[in-house]
């Protein structure tokens, strides 16, 4: 049964890794372009929802791009960090 529920937790912080990985890359055009679309494309939103909770007051308030996008990546990575050391839990 915990054998089971390492794979459930690695799986989903997989997941959301990869989600968050595809989230960043279209905030910013070079990553747009390694995706395919065009530059014109970029947006905040995907990166907004990975960062949650801590991306949250974005959605309330409206800042520059610049500042949109550190606050956006820098909630990716403590969300990251977060799901990393829970996925670990019992190994």
């Amino acid at each position: 049964m915990s054998r089971t529920f390492r794979i459930l937790r690695w799986s989903l912080f997989g997941a959301w890794a990869v989600a968050a990985a595809v989230a960043v890359l279209l905030t910013m055009p070079g990553g747009l372009g390694a995706l395919g679309f065009p530059p014109e494309r970029v947006t905040f939103l995907p990166a907004m929802v990975t960062g949650l909770p801590w991306s949250g007051p974005l959605f309330l308030m409206e800042l520059d791009a610049v500042t949109t996008l550190a606050i956006a990546l820098v909630a990716n990575l403590l969300n990251f960090a977060l799901g990393l050391m829970l996925a670990r839990g019992e190994d």
